[in-house]
């Protein structure tokens, strides 16, 4: 009687905020824009102090809808994320005809998440951001600290700021999660800070010891899902460190059959980009233009997330060299999805986003490649490892390197395509891939 009462009582909460149970199926286009415009009409010019300053919550009841619906929004991202955009545009319009409670802090966030990764409106996700940073220095809402941190971190800052400026807030959020019991998002604190370690260049050896240091801690925490969403990303920096044994690391397929399984978009997704890391880094540009048609939209899987990023960049650069040794019709298909893919990182550096600035350099240089503009090429390739070097990212630096390598040996220029090779090498080796170097040696 008890359970039926409380049962009753929450989808009683739930109605009053006007939330319709979603099959999980995906979302339409139409309906997530009609969400979306709805949410943004009702919020209204609000700028983050005002946003922040909304009424306090006192009606139980509907703070009970409000959190049932916050529990959900974790499942639409592993799961269903399309779903989040409507989940999450009834949650912000409950806080203006309602008022403010912890849930809200969730709620603005993943609102933040919800402008940058579907409708890339980067300073307005930010705005949402110092909003939930504003509700927080007015009050005691430590419990649900650790959850928001995670979704800013993950979804929202990385569009505006360095990768490396999350490392110490995602610790913090760590420490935050354990001291009051939410091991889950201490949990993701942690996948998210490995994941920008990883593509921070971070020095191979050293980010094995923290990715393993990393896997042991969800273990011990029994946070499985977590655990799949990193144990990709070991399994490549072993690869490139050239210590990976049959015996020792788990298959990508494997890692794929789990995902499907268990119907887990997200870790899919990871399964997908650290493969095509390794498939870039080893030139394999057959293989992963396999992978890349049987990924399809990546970015709808984890949608905010500087991996969807990650993902565009290495779209951008495997259509680019596909279309470059392709037939006509093969070559038109390729170019048209680079150039997608292109279009959109430009857009976002634009915009702000500096974690993409040495990339588009780098998809300058093969474009030009691509439409035979020699100069523009060898400009872009400069530009790109200078860009690159400055911002400490060896492995791009390496790439550029590479390439630069690839094209001037086509161009039958033994000087430049010898340099090339000796800066790759040398890149390649204090970042830490043994097994490029020495693919590379066997090679030449």
């Amino acid at each position: 009687a008890i359970s039926r009462n409380l049962w009753t009582q929450h989808l009683s909460s739930v109605e009053n905020l006007d939330y319709l149970l979603q099959k999980n199926k995906p979302v339409s286009t139409f309906i997530i824009l009609k969400e979306y415009y709805r949410t943004k009409r009702v919020l209204g010019n609000r700028d983050a102090e005002q946003t922040a300053s909304l009424p306090e919550l006192s009606d139980e009841q509907i703070i009970m809808g409000q959190e049932m619906m916050r529990h959900s929004t974790t499942a639409c991202l592993l799961s269903q994320p399309t779903l989040l955009p409507i989940i999450i545009s009834i949650m912000i319009r409950s806080f203006v005809k309602f008022g403010i409670s912890a849930s809200s802090c969730d709620g603005f966030a993943c609102f933040g998440l919800v402008l940058c990764g579907f409708f890339r409106d980067l300073n307005k996700g930010r705005e949402m951001a110092k909003a939930v940073e504003l509700i927080f220095a007015k009050r005691d809402w430590k419990l649900i600290k650790p959850r928001t941190v995670f979704i800013c971190e993950t979804f929202v800052l990385h569009w505006t700021a360095p990768l490396q400026a999350s490392f110490v807030p995602l610790l913090e959020g760590y420490r935050m999660g354990l001291y009051t019991g939410d091991i889950d998002s201490a949990g993701w604190c942690l996948v998210t800070r490995c994941h920008h370690l990883f593509y921070s260049a971070r020095a191979l050896e050293g980010l094995q010891k923290e990715i393993d240091t990393c896997i042991d801690i969800l273990s011990q925490l029994n946070l499985e899902a977590h655990r799949l969403c990193v144990l990709p990303y070991l399994m490549t920096v072993k690869r490139l460190r050239g210590v990976c044994t049959k015996d020792s690391c788990m298959d990508f397929e494997d890692m794929l059959k789990i995902a499907s399984a268990t119907n887990n978009l997200s870790n899919r997704g990871h399964a997908i980009f650290a493969q095509l890391e390794l498939l870039v880094v080893f030139n394999e540009w057959e293989s992963a233009s396999k992978l890349l048609a049987e990924a399809g939209n990546l970015r709808l899987s984890i949608p905010g997330h500087f991996v969807g990023v990650r993902f565009t960049v290495l779209e951008a650069l495997i259509s680019f060299k596909m279309a470059q040794t392709s037939a006509l019709f093969a070559r038109t298909k390729w170019k048209r999805r680079g150039l997608k893919a292109f279009k959109l990182l430009r857009s976002w550096a634009k915009k702000g986003n500096v974690n993409v600035v040495h990339s588009l350099h780098l998809l300058y240089a093969e474009l030009a490649v691509l439409k035979g503009e020699g100069k523009r090429v060898e400009e872009s390739f400069k530009t790109a490892v200078m860009v690159a070097a400055t911002s400490g990212l060896m492995q791009d630096k390496a790439l550029a390197h590479d390439l630069a390598h690839e094209f001037y040996t086509a161009q039958g220029d033994k000087y430049w395509a010898d340099y090339s090779y000796e800066k790759s090498q040398e890149a390649y080796s204090d970042w830490g891939a043994n097994a490029k170097v020495d693919e590379k040696i066997v090679t030449s």
